[in-house]
């Protein structure tokens, strides 16, 4: 019996039925991802490898993957195809580095880093599966055990580098899952970097990459879980302990009601955003279950099935794709250089594999829901994040070049696509590719306006911003959000309106007072007491096209947001 079942009968609590990520969840999300690699695309993938060797981690991501599939009874027909590839990884990957690293450098090197606890973890599964003869998976232990940390990773900052370094936490995990299963593995090495990078956590617990990425911070601290769930006991546990126990209840907080990761910085809007959010939501549940904290363990868990629930949104999305978008794969928009397709669909898959090991399935999800909360982020992440009556707002205070843009930059509701309002603003000199250019960065809220300022952030009372010369109050009601911008003269709101996801346009109307986008079964509808204007303008965004429009007013303007299935319009 799991120490939630324990824990649950002695507190003599009968769990109301909820849904909740399962095994077979976690083996359906890894499945798509192997499967959208056809049979032909794999074997180009092979015979590139072959010839080239390892260039970067995604082979190995989807090696394992394929061998999680095999392993648990699925995709027999993949089992020599696993063989194949997990050979190659075995001849190659203790070389990569030497072999094409100094070739390669920056966020193209080998990166043995991501890829060696994927390897350690397939080895460890396709043993216990007892698929496989013996002498196979010996030979495999035998490729991995004699490699040298140094040696093989890309990334070897020297301790007090004044720039974070999440690779050396890859670096670290890897280390340790060697370690634990017997595999090689240096203790001084996960030690000297887990130690360092230590530096670089806020007050609440979360990860500062450069410029403070909202998955960085994320999927930062999954591996530091890996270390600690793989047996991390050295000088720095207590204190990375503590940092993760810091960044538990913000990371309820900062989940969307669409269940997804906040907005901000690079490789954000991936399908691996959601699984990474999951597997570290399982961490959390099982270690709050073991600690006896059954309510929160619940929420956790409750949690991780949202995420997983948007995964699979996506995943029956035609075309597929590893962004959120429609846009033909090949086009790459929505993507920064770095994020190919053949690295970072699978990667869903992988951040699946770790949700499943860490899960408890005898933890009941929390059947409430949510309740409503303001997150205030530090000031490195300068944010500020709203869930309350079914909606999700994101205020970035500060938003960084290339990526994001100052204002609210994301409003959803609960059950509408994501995207049909705002799920990222719009970046100036974008590092990541689109058909389109904007011509400055663009958010919602007040143009011509710099230096907010939060003066409060409530449920009940609303957001209150100021500058030194606008005060812009937002509140969340059941059916809608209402703004208010008072400054004096005129004033210019940006309202963007979703209108082609890759694939499908929507409908968009203006009656001078009114603005409303139609997207399949949801109506989104602006309402003001000012003039709502055409600029005439379309902006581009990680998940699409957008018109954009302001609605225009003097010293006081209002506006209302509705979103509304399509049958209530």
């Amino acid at each position: 019996m799991k120490i939630g079942q324990v824990l649950l009968a002695a507190l003599g609590i009968v769990s109301a039925a909820a849904s909740a990520a399962t095994r077979t969840d976690y083996l359906d999300v890894i499945e798509a991802a192997v499967a959208a690699y056809s049979p032909e695309r794999r074997a180009e993938y092979v015979s590139r490898v072959e010839k080239e060797g390892i260039t970067e981690h995604g082979f190995a991501r989807l090696t394992a993957n394929i061998g999680t599939l095999v392993s648990n009874g699925r995709r027999p027909d993949l089992r020599d195809e696993f063989v194949r590839m997990m050979d190659l990884c075995a001849r190659e990957e203790p070389i990569a580095e030497k072999r094409n690293g100094a070739r390669l450098g920056g966020h193209f090197a080998p990166g043995a880093e991501f890829a060696v606890k994927e390897l350690v973890f397939a080895v460890v599964e396709a043993e216990k599966s007892g698929f496989f003869a013996k002498e196979k998976t010996d030979a495999w232990r035998s490729a991995f055990a004699p490699m040298v940390a140094a040696e093989i990773y890309s990334r070897k900052p020297a301790p007090g580098d004044p720039v974070a370094q999440n690779w050396t936490i890859f670096g670290t995990a890897s280390e340790q899952a060697r370690i634990e299963n017997g595999m090689g593995g240096d203790p001084a090495w996960v030690e000297k970097y887990v130690s360092d990078q230590l530096r670089f956590f806020d007050g609440n617990g979360m990860y500062r990459d450069p410029g403070c990425p909202m998955t960085y911070d994320f999927v930062t601290r999954l591996q530091f879980a890996v270390t600690l769930d793989c047996g991390y006991d050295g000088p720095s546990r207590k204190k990375l302990v503590a940092f993760m126990d810091k960044s538990a209840e913000p990371t309820l907080a900062m989940q969307s009601v669409t269940g997804e990761i906040p907005f901000g910085g690079r490789s954000n809007q991936f399908l691996h955003n959601d699984t990474c959010y999951a597997a570290l939501c399982e961490w959390y549940a099982a270690r709050d279950a073991r600690n006896g904290n059954i309510e929160r363990a619940g929420r956790f868990r409750a949690a991780a099935d949202r995420a997983v629930a948007s995964v699979k949104r996506h995943l029956a999305e035609r075309p597929l794709s590893h962004v959120k978008n429609r846009f033909p794969v090949e086009s790459k928009y929505g993507c920064e250089a770095y994020a190919y397709f053949d690295k970072y669909m699978v990667t869903m898959g992988s951040w699946a594999y770790l949700a499943m090991r860490f899960a408890d399935e005898s933890v009941p999800p929390s059947v409430e829901g949510e309740k409503d909360n303001v997150f205030v982020t530090g000031a490195d992440f300068h944010r500020v994040m709203v869930n309350a009556k079914g909606w999700t707002l994101q205020f970035d205070l500060a938003g960084q070049e290339g990526y994001d843009a100052t204002g609210l930059g994301r409003i959803q509701r609960k059950g509408a696509p994501g995207a049909l309002v705002l799920s990222v603003p719009f970046p100036v000199a974008s590092h990541y590719i689109m058909d389109v250019v904007n011509e400055c960065a663009l958010a919602i809220g007040p143009l011509g306006v710099d230096g907010w300022r939060v003066d409060s952030a409530e449920t009940d009372d609303g957001i209150v911003l100021s500058a030194s010369n606008c005060v812009w109050r937002t509140e969340v009601r059941k059916s809608s959000v209402a703004m208010t911008i008072v400054k004096s003269g005129v004033i210019a709101f940006a309202i963007p309106a979703f209108a082609f996801d890759g694939t499908e346009k929507t409908a968009i109307e203006s009656s001078g007072k009114m603005l409303t986008i139609t997207y399949r079964d949801w109506v989104c509808r602006w309402k003001t007491d000012g003039e709502i204007i055409d600029t005439g303008k379309t902006f581009g965004n990680r998940n699409g096209h957008y018109r954009i429009f302001t609605a225009k007013g003097r010293d006081c303007l209002c506006a209302e947001l509705e979103i509304l299935p399509r049958a209530i319009k």
